[in-house]
């Protein structure tokens, strides 16, 4: 399967960072420019379960009270579970498979409390596709949750154009509907974003879950697209939209469901650091 072509981004000059947190879109005029800026937030430690069961927990929190209607974020994580929606955890692994189990051992090791440094390590004796199809697999399904909890919050009247604060923007391009760099809203570029992976990850060309069959040649390159472009949701959902994770009491979770996902494509050098320049002071609090 062909993949979007990836563009370094480039910041608008002279523009300040921003600290704010807010759901509101950066105004002033687009240039043809790509990511992100920083935003300040509150960590609240490490070691915490940043699952993707351990985020399923807030759906009991979107359960309409049966006095005053729920919040608006609380309605918003309700929509997270709607079959529906495209930002439904979209990719399993089967009962039974070497990939399973070598899900279930990383699974509890993050639950362990272990240092996430050490967690995202390669464990002797396997295999380096396969370590990175497991993690590629479950951020897709717990960053898609993530975003999904915006599902209200970022709309295309809010985010006109999918961005990382005012210094830059993101553009979507594929080799289908989208051939050139494409200024699209916030929403749409989510949709084609996970659609997009989700496409990946079931082609058995590209995620091979047989047991023999092996790994494309350019499977890490293909990772590292993935990865990359999941990172600019971490980035949108921090600048604008980070207000309505504390709201929901997640900013915990989503902190380290982020540093566990850093310090993963840190371990394996899997995103170019000009693409890591939005959210660098934000991370160089919380990671370091």
């Amino acid at each position: 399967m062909a993949l979007g072509k990836a563009r370094s981004p480039r910041p608008r000059q002279g523009a300040s960072l921003a600290h704010s947190q807010t759901c509101r879109c950066p105004r002033g005029p687009a240039k043809d420019s790509r990511e992100g800026s920083e935003a300040a937030v509150t960590v609240n430690g490490a070691g915490l379960d940043c699952t993707w069961e351990a985020l399923r927990k807030y759906q009991a929190r979107a359960a309409p009270a049966p006095a005053p209607p729920a919040p608006a974020m609380a309605l918003c994580l309700k929509q997270v579970f709607n079959k529906d929606k495209t930002f439904r955890p979209r990719k399993r692994f089967e009962p039974g498979t070497e990939r399973f189990e070598l899900y279930k051992k990383a699974q509890a090791s993050l639950k362990s409390g272990l240092d996430l440094r050490a967690v995202v390590r390669l464990p002797p004796g396997e295999s380096i596709n396969d370590w990175l199809a497991v993690h590629v697999v479950d951020f897709f399904n717990r960053i898609n949750l993530i975003y999904g909890t915006m599902g209200e919050c970022c709309s295309e009247t809010s985010c006109p154009v999918m961005s990382g604060g005012p210094r830059y923007e993101y553009r979507w391009q594929d080799e289908q509907q989208y051939r050139r760099p494409a200024k699209l809203p916030a929403p749409r570029y989510m949709a084609l974003l996970m659609d997009w992976i989700e496409g990946l990850i079931n082609n058995e060309a590209v995620f091979p879950t047989q047991v023999g069959v092996p790994f494309p040649k350019n499977f890490q390159q293909v990772c590292t697209k993935i990865l990359t472009r999941l990172f600019r949701v971490f980035v949108h959902v921090y600048i604008h939209h980070f207000d309505g994770i504390i709201a929901m009491g997640a900013e915990a979770h989503v902190n380290t469901c982020y540093k566990h996902f850093y310090y993963f494509i840190q371990e394996f050098s899997l995103v170019d650091h000009r693409e890591l320049e939005p959210l660098r002071e934000m991370t160089e609090r919380i990671c370091h």
